[in-house]
């Protein structure tokens, strides 16, 4: 009599029992991927696609650049299937472009869905900036919000080359084109020439957030670039709400007509950490790269 194994014996189980073995060994690879990828919980989440989503984007520390957070929201924007998009800012500025970058992306995303952004500790000048656009602006009481200007500082060794005997020489193509280098002190016509550029970016900024929260543009201007409590905030308009992150996000959910308790989220953008992050750490790299990037010349910063 032939031998009769257990696959012959029970088809249908045995069936069942290769599905399930692929389905551990496919979701160990996943995992074991995504760890070496260095991705985390808010990163990715195995479950079933939903329809119905919202996206949360932060906006950490000094803004220095602009691509990545431009691009995650560029993706939030164009996914039908999110909703609505909490942004929680935690900035107190950095570079004029690179913040006024993200204003244009935010405003872009809020034309086309609802954004609600969460205030944690600070929302100052170029992070304000980035965040004026949305529907509805939350803060807590002690968060530290405004600073709506522009400044540049202009650092001179000439001193110090005096002492030394170093010399530097500078050829340029009009008088105006080396202002603001720390080789050579400010002329007056150096000093109208650079106010005159500052006043011009201060107007664009104040310009941007009047019209973003139907604010008066002098109203503005009079503030002085002051940094100011969100409950003082409140009483002039540059913030909706006191609240804290969980309840944007409940009124975004609100705004986004989703009923589920716990909707899918697409959190990011993902931040990547440099070769030389990895090497010295975060406040060693930062350093270097100051000391490495240093160049005649000025920065503007909504800071």
């Amino acid at each position: 009599m032939p031998k009769t194994g257990f696959r012959q014996r029970h088809p249908v189980l045995f069936v069942f029992g290769i599905l399930f073995a692929a389905m551990t060994l496919t979701t160990g690879v996943m995992a074991l991927f995504f760890s070496a990828a260095g991705f985390d919980d808010e990163d990715f989440t195995f479950a079933l696609p939903a329809t119905e989503k919202l996206g949360v984007a932060y906006l950490d520390g000094t803004i220095e650049s602009s691509g990545r957070f431009v691009a995650f929201l560029k993706k939030l924007r164009e996914d039908p299937d999110v909703k609505g998009v909490l942004l929680r800012v935690n900035s107190g500025g950095g570079g004029f472009g690179p913040s006024q970058e993200i204003f244009r992306a935010v405003k872009a995303l809020a034309a086309k869905k609802p954004v609600v952004v969460s205030i944690g500790s600070m929302a100052a000048s170029g992070g304000y900036y980035a965040a004026c656009p949305a529907k509805v602006i939350y803060a807590l009481p002690g968060s530290i919000t405004g600073s709506i200007g522009v400044r540049s500082m202009f650092p001179s060794v000439v001193g110090v080359t005096d002492k030394i005997g170093f010399t530097f020489s500078s050829f340029t193509t009009g008088k105006l084109k080396d202002a603001g280098s720390p080789f050579r002190e400010l002329t007056e016509e150096d000093r109208a020439y650079l106010q005159g550029l500052m006043n011009d970016l201060h107007d664009i900024f104040v310009g941007d957030v009047a019209q973003a929260r139907n604010l008066n543009p002098a109203d503005l201007t009079a503030l002085q670039g002051k940094a100011m409590t969100a409950a003082n905030a409140l009483t002039i308009g540059l913030v909706d709400k006191m609240g804290s992150q969980e309840e944007a996000m409940e009124e975004l959910k609100a705004l986004s007509g989703i009923t589920k308790k716990n909707p899918a989220t697409i959190r990011g953008p993902k931040k990547e950490q440099s070769r030389l992050e990895e090497f010295f750490g975060r406040m060693g790299a930062a350093f270097i790269q100051g000391v490495t990037s240093a160049q005649p010349g000025f920065e503007l910063r909504a800071q």
